[in-house]
């Protein structure tokens, strides 16, 4: 059977460099994916699954300079060494540039704003600005990170957490205490609607399969 190459009548560039040549398609989805994911080549190929050897290349090079214009590894963000509770002790990595962190005497969960973008407006109204972080304090505002991770499948809950049902109503109660504005957005379906965002996209842009 012959091989149909494809027609590469398209290009992507990022920051005025040339990146690669491409389809149409695959120009329209790199233009899709980066908005939708804050113009973060890193967080597009962490929330997407499917892409073509052109676009894949494309991205990791674009990733690679995002990465050396914050003095890092591709696929790495550096992580906080103080926060608005103290000095960091321990951190884990929730996802690419999300980190629970806790200190002598405290602790929470510190988004980078390099990908602060995946959360919902009325997430990012419940954090605290605080050295390039978004953050949110473990015991009253952490709910709101983990419920968005969760809903947007980009974390999900440790295999060493053995009832993840009673975990995620945890979450759901904290939410419904200390913050209900937030959850009655979500109830309203409008959280539901932000995290649905990423899976339009990538199905608009022929790239689910």
């Amino acid at each position: 059977m012959a091989y149909n190459k494809p027609k590469y009548d398209a290009a992507c560039y990022y920051g005025g460099k040339l990146l690669g040549r491409c389809t149409v398609a695959d120009g329209q989805a790199y233009s899709a994916m980066m908005e939708s994911c804050g113009n973060s080549a890193i967080r597009v190929m962490n929330e997407y699954a499917y892409f073509s050897q052109e676009l894949k290349s494309i991205l990791e090079k674009a990733a690679a300079i995002q990465a050396k214009q914050v003095g890092q590894s591709p696929g790495l963000f550096a992580q906080p060494e103080k926060s608005p509770w103290g000095d960091v002790d321990s951190c884990d990595i929730l996802c690419p540039g999300v980190f629970m962190v806790s200190t002598p005497g405290h602790g929470g969960t510190m988004v980078s704003k390099e990908v602060a973008a995946f959360l919902s407006p009325a997430a990012l109204k419940c954090g605290m600005r605080a050295n390039g972080f978004i953050c949110y304090e473990e015991d009253c505002q952490e709910s709101v990170v983990l419920r968005e991770l969760l809903d947007k499948k980009m974390w999900c809950i440790p295999e060493r957490i053995k009832d993840t049902a009673a975990f995620e109503e945890n979450i759901n109660e904290s939410l419904r205490k200390y913050n209900p504005d937030y959850w009655r957005w979500r109830e309203q379906g409008q959280g539901k609607e932000h995290a649905l965002v990423a899976p339009t996209l990538k199905k608009a842009a022929g790239l689910e399969r």
